[in-house]
């Protein structure tokens, strides 16, 4: 027999983390902007021709810290 609680927690599941997919963060910061996904993807990414290598990686990694921290948050708030 199916416990019919599983499947809403699946449902639940489902629903948060398409949720959690929708979720943009964009970082601009010394001529390089980035944008990135709750799909942990980078949707964007534009800097000046003479951008330092180390700026881009470091507002990238800014860019996914401020997501992972925005999921984690609504994580928590959906408990």
């Amino acid at each position: 027999m199916i416990d019919m609680s599983l499947l809403k927690q699946l449902g639940d599941l489902k629903k948060m983390q398409k949720e959690m997919a929708r979720q943009v963060i964009t970082v601009d910061e010394q001529g390089v902007v980035v944008t990135v996904t709750g799909e942990q993807k980078i949707r964007e990414l534009a800097f000046e021709n003479n951008a330092n290598p180390k700026t881009v990686a470091k507002v990238i990694n800014k860019a996914f810290d401020q997501l992972k921290k925005r999921l984690a948050k609504n994580l928590m708030m959906n408990r």
